[in-house]
């Protein structure tokens, strides 16, 4: 089967350069709109997009997490789980009992789930309509700059980031795993994942090569995941942003 939206959604590829053409704000408007539009947590709306403005400051996340798709990119949002919102206009009484709900891990987990659908929206819909895009985890590298320059209240967390520009580049589709890794019957089955992972090994190491890198989905699995990194600032993050996460 195949219709407009599925095939967006098949081509996707993520953007890591962009051209210097503006990106209106009509544009983004549209991309959010979107984005706001689909399901979330109790219809708490808990996401909001903010947007860094400041090109002296993208160019300070960029060093410090090392993506220049971060200073070069027309917009760059910072995403957050964001449940201020829903503590405005409570009786102080109401709202002490709301906070001890809100910073409860389900609340969290359901916060970071409705972001990830918005973000998603987001960018299919900046794809729609002609643009390039990038989420990013790694940019929570710089959450102390987050904290420090925009001003987040207490349970407005940041989860992403996200870049919309132009595309100046054209990288191809990454082969994703195929079906047999993504759904299952009845039951995880452990076989039937290896199975899948051999087969994209081999799909993988055609790509790298394609490329001029020799490696594969699993010894760049090894790569990443034992490289040395201190991600003991950020386990502590959630609960400075009064998430009990119990």
């Amino acid at each position: 089967m195949s219709n407009i939206t599925i095939d967006l959604l098949n081509n996707h590829k993520s953007i890591r350069a962009f051209t210097d053409q503006p990106v209106s704000d009509e544009i983004v408007k549209t991309i959010l709109t979107a984005a706001s539009a689909g399901p979330n947590i109790n219809n708490y709306q808990p996401v909001t997009f903010v947007e860094i403005t400041d090109q002296a400051l993208k160019a300070e996340i960029t060093t410090q997490v090392g993506m220049a798709y971060i200073e070069s990119a027309m917009r760059y949002f910072v995403v957050t789980v964001d449940f201020n919102k829903d503590l405005i206009g409570l009786t102080p009484e109401i709202r002490k009992q709301a906070e001890e709900v809100l910073s409860s891990y389900a609340m969290l987990e359901g916060g970071i789930i409705s972001a990830g659908i918005a973000l998603g929206r987001a960018q299919v819909a900046a794809e729609s309509l002609g643009l390039g895009s990038v989420t990013m985890a790694g940019a929570l590298r710089a959450f102390e700059l987050y904290e420090e320059k925009l001003q987040l209240p207490k349970l407005v967390k940041a989860v992403m980031g996200f870049s919309i520009g132009y595309p100046a580049q054209e990288p191809g589709i990454k082969p994703k795993l195929p079906l047999a890794g993504t759904w299952m019957k009845s039951q995880y089955s452990q076989k039937q994942m290896v199975d899948a992972v051999t087969i994209y090994d081999k799909t993988m190491i055609k790509y790298y090569a394609a490329r001029g890198i020799d490696s594969s989905w699993t010894q760049n699995n090894a790569k990443m995941l034992t490289r040395k990194q201190d991600f003991s600032q950020l386990g502590k993050y959630p609960k400075r942003k009064g998430f009990t996460l119990n």
